[in-house]
């Protein structure tokens, strides 16, 4: 939800469950954003944000937060 609010889209149950690890997720966010003509389509900078909620949200160091953590097994979230 935290990335929903974040960037304000929706992200389906279906879609959700397809993300394993942040690069997949990210790979959602910036095309969602471009989807929807936002202004911030900056892959780079949708990525930073990115990282800060799932450092804040599951606890993990920023150095963990990489495209290819999975979030369940390496980045432990239930």
């Amino acid at each position: 939800m935290a990335v929903e609010e974040e960037f304000e889209i929706s992200i389906s149950d279906a879609a959700a469950t397809k993300m394993m690890t942040v690069g997949e997720m990210h790979a959602f966010v910036v095309a969602e954003q471009e989807r929807l003509s936002r202004p911030e389509t900056d892959s780079a900078v949708i990525f930073e944000r990115l990282k800060r909620i799932v450092v804040r949200q599951l606890g993990v160091e920023p150095s963990e937060v990489v495209p290819s953590a999975r979030f369940v097994q390496d980045l432990r979230a239930d």
